[in-house]
């Protein structure tokens, strides 16, 4: 007997069991794109979707090994760790030529099946979760899975017409989404922007024409990085005080706590809200935040204070918008880690306390927007991840 099941959340008016299908009943087989001879083939602008963002290349550079995809086809990318990206292919105004795909991307056909219902059913978590089972097993540098393993899955569809309105709802949530990130880029671009001229003294307040005087950053400020308490003893760990790592300098919660007895058996320092913290090692070498928390940090953090006379938020942007050249300067080739006596030694322009204070506050309201922008996006996905465990079998 076929299994009928039913979504926990649905449109009014939609009653009817799912039905059961396999994934290879909408599966597009590839049709191999033959070599052309390259003075004709170069000419041509295809619009290829390769294992990153759609994209127009020339002519010249897509290879034989391609798949013509049409108009409501829907690409579900095979790469780990793109698995499972979804592209729905739309038709293309400025261009009457074939649009191709790599064979990197597995090949739905919306004809027989609503477009953005296969999109959203293939960004689900529960789907995403059975490809990475999928690509477990394998080695190499690039995971794929086996298009005819996937293939064989079955999933559950509603009518066509349910299957339009979901796909209508998600497409929508789906633009929601991406409105929010380009306000947040742009919101992120303007800051960058804005650092860069500020700092450069090719923007300023109005009022402001005093000169910027030079310092080593160690001369106006106290700073200090922490340590580690030794993991083999488990009395250190699990108390209430939140022990930071440079990954999380700008978090406002984090993974690890220690006790009374781990700050005071190790080096690890205290640091207070509002204090500059700028991460040393790894990754995330050259990064600078405000405390979000009052914690303790490790050896990969260093704590900054300003002095007397001098700004906590302007050395704070001051850092951010030099990471680059730091970074560039004191990190060849992104080996090795920056160190307490190397920030020391930076050298930084400031202007009177007023004007640093103005500053560093401008910047802390754009933070503000950014923050309420990622906020904003932030929880259009989580309900976008509750939708789709609601509303699909």
């Amino acid at each position: 007997m076929v299994k009928k099941l039913q979504p926990k959340l649905r449109f009014r008016g939609f009653t009817d069991a799912w039905e059961p299908r396999r994934l290879k009943s909408l599966h597009r087989q590839p049709l191999l794109v033959s070599p052309v001879p390259s003075q004709t083939y170069i000419s041509w602008s295809v619009p290829a979707f390769s294992t990153g963002e759609p994209e127009i290349v020339k002519g010249s550079e897509i290879e034989s090994v391609k798949q013509s995809v049409n108009s409501s086809d829907v690409l579900l990318c095979r790469i780990n760790p793109r698995i499972n990206r979804v592209w729905v292919v739309e038709a293309r105004k400025d261009t009457d030529l074939p649009m191709i795909a790599s064979t990197e991307w597995v090949v739905f056909t919306g004809h027989n099946s609503d477009s953005y219902f296969l999109s959203a059913l293939f960004t689900s978590s529960r789907f995403r979760n059975m490809l990475l089972s999928e690509v477990a097993g394998v080695t190499g540098s690039q995971k794929r899975f086996q298009i005819a393993s996937v293939l064989e899955r079955q999933e559950y569809f509603p009518t066509q017409i349910e299957q339009a309105r979901i796909g209508l709802l998600f497409a929508k949530v789906d633009n929601l989404i991406a409105a929010e990130k380009r306000k947040l880029d742009l919101l992120q671009k303007k800051k960058t922007a804005l650092l860069r001229q500020i700092f450069e003294r090719k923007l300023r307040f109005k009022g402001y024409d005093n000169p910027w005087n030079r310092h080593k950053l160690g001369s106006i400020t106290d700073s200090y990085s922490g340590g580690t308490p030794p993991v083999s003893d488990s009395s250190y760990y699990g108390g209430d005080i939140p022990f930071i790592r440079s990954a999380e300098i700008a978090n406002e919660s984090t993974e690890l706590f220690i006790t009374q007895s781990g700050l005071a058996a190790s080096s690890a320092k205290r640091v207070k809200k509002g204090d500059v913290l700028y991460a040393l090692y790894g990754a995330n070498s050259g990064n600078a935040s405000f405390a979000k928390l009052d914690g303790a940090i490790n050896q990969a953090v260093l704590s900054i204070r300003a002095e007397k006379g001098f700004s906590n938020s302007f050395i704070m942007y001051w850092l951010q918008r030099s990471k680059n050249a730091i970074i560039g300067t004191f990190l060849q080739g992104g080996q090795g880690n920056l160190s307490g006596s190397i920030v020391k030694k930076l050298s930084i322009q400031t202007p009177r306390i007023d004007e640093q204070e103005r500053i560093g506050l401008f910047f802390i309201k754009i933070d503000s927007l950014i923050t309420a922008e990622t906020r904003k996006l932030d929880l259009l996905i989580d309900k976008k991840k509750a939708l789709l465990q609601k509303m699909f079998v």
